[in-house]
């Protein structure tokens, strides 16, 4: 109450003020412009001035408020469209997952030019049209893709390799990761994705140039690259002796690291293979010098396997081994076998039945059977046999059987199923 009435204390004193100054001196104001002309006193000029200013004020403050209200409205459409687009990319991404392609790329491709992740709108219908064999909807998203987000070229490339390594197009995907190996250090993925293609072109001199990268990246743990490592020297021994040229399986071996050369798993290897291209004598050596090192039971079965030019040097030279192995069930299988080649069947029933008394395997029954019926004695090598067929089939599961006839004369394998429980 006071406020307005100070106020209109002031604006009594104002106009008195103007009246008293219009009075004393009312002035003089002359505007002329080309043939027209304006005369008036000051004080009407100064009047007329803020009544221009006044309107001026009024039109400025009508055309803001229609500005801003254009821009809610079309804020208003925007962010409709965005919710709309969400709802939609929600609806394509569930699709995905239970697996109704077809709905899912419409649904991620309609709404991806709204979408605030446009990448991964193309991305997902370029996996959805990988879904259903649609080749050219794939590279049409995944260029899509690209367009739509900047510096996104790495995951594009990622994506349409992961795809062609699918379709099984190892060339064109081994293509499109070399232009992504350029930054590997920032996406090891592409190495894993290398090492897929590798392994699937049986490019295996590749793969091990590819190591010392992987490992240098992290990508795979240490157990695993060994692990390839061995595939890869596996594979390149495999590849010479496809040639069928043992020349060039000598030249594949003396090439590979020399801590391979000593690695048990890839010595087994190369002695099957050289024993398939019928050079029994080196396998025998290469054998006999890594059970020095490491003597493992699947070795010395195999060497009892392999046949040489000099089956007696060969027996002296695992006779040896009793002095530290008399009680490996797998070097008296191994020796029997030996024997057998030398024709010393007296030596080998011995040693077979010395390694039936510590082991009783399967192996060893059928050597000993297939001996004693050699021999003439059949009753026992019908025994052994069995009991070897009992042993092959011990892992068999337990299912239910027909009740047997009382009056039918059992099997000789239930009959010894039988004695034995």
């Amino acid at each position: 109450m006071k406020l307005v009435l100070m106020l209109c204390v002031v604006m009594l004193l104002v106009a008195a003020a103007v009246v008293a100054g219009i009075q004393y001196d009312p002035g003089y104001v002359l505007l002329t412009y080309g043939d027209y002309t304006v005369e008036t006193t000051v004080w009407v000029g100064i009047i007329a001035l803020l009544v221009i200013l006044f309107l001026l004020y009024i039109v400025y403050y009508l055309l803001s408020r229609s500005m801003r209200a254009g821009n809610a409205v079309g804020h208003m459409v925007v962010e409709r469209k965005h919710r709309r687009s969400k709802r939609q990319t929600t609806l394509g991404l569930i699709a995905f997952i239970e697996g109704n392609w077809e709905r899912s790329r419409r649904l991620l491709v309609n709404s991806a030019e709204d979408s605030e992740t446009p990448l991964l709108n193309y991305l997902m219908a370029a996996r959805a049209s990988q879904a259903v064999g649609d080749n050219q909807n794939i590279r049409e998203y995944l260029r899509s893709a690209e367009k739509s987000t900047s510096g996104a070229s790495i995951a594009v490339e990622l994506t349409q390799a992961e795809l062609q390594l699918e379709n099984g197009q190892l060339e064109e995907c081994l293509a499109t990761l070399n232009r992504a190996r350029q930054n590997a250090s920032k996406h090891p993925y592409v190495l894993t994705l290398l090492k897929d293609v590798y392994i699937g072109l049986n490019d295996w001199d590749s793969l091990v140039a590819l190591l010392p990268e992987l490992n240098k990246n992290k990508v795979l743990a240490p157990e695993e690259i060994t692990q390839l490592e061995r595939k890869a020297v596996i594979g390149k021994l495999d590849q010479a002796a496809e040639k069928q040229n043992v020349e060039e399986l000598h030249t594949a071996w003396q090439r590979l690291p020399k801590e391979l050369l000593r690695n048990s798993v890839v010595v087994s290897h190369y002695a099957k293979l050289l024993k398939a291209a019928n050079d029994g004598d080196t396998a025998e050596r290469i054998l006999r010098e890594q059970l020095k090192r490491d003597w493992q039971k699947n070795l010395v079965i195999q060497y009892g396997l392999v046949e040489t030019s000099l089956p007696e040097k060969q027996l002296g030279r695992a006779e040896i081994w009793l002095k530290d192995h008399g009680d490996d069930a797998a070097l008296l299988l191994s020796l029997g076998r030996i024997c057998m080649r030398n024709e010393l069947w007296g030596k080998a029933r011995e040693y077979f039945e010395s390694s039936y008394q510590l082991e009783r395997s399967g192996e060893t029954c059928a050597e000993l059977g297939r001996l004693l019926a050699s021999l003439g004695e059949h009753e026992q090598s019908n025994r052994y046999f069995q009991e070897g067929l009992l042993l092959s089939t011990s892992n068999l599961p337990d299912l239910p059987l027909p009740k047997s006839n009382p009056l039918v004369e059992k099997t000789p394998v239930e009959a010894y199923r039988d004695a034995s429980l």
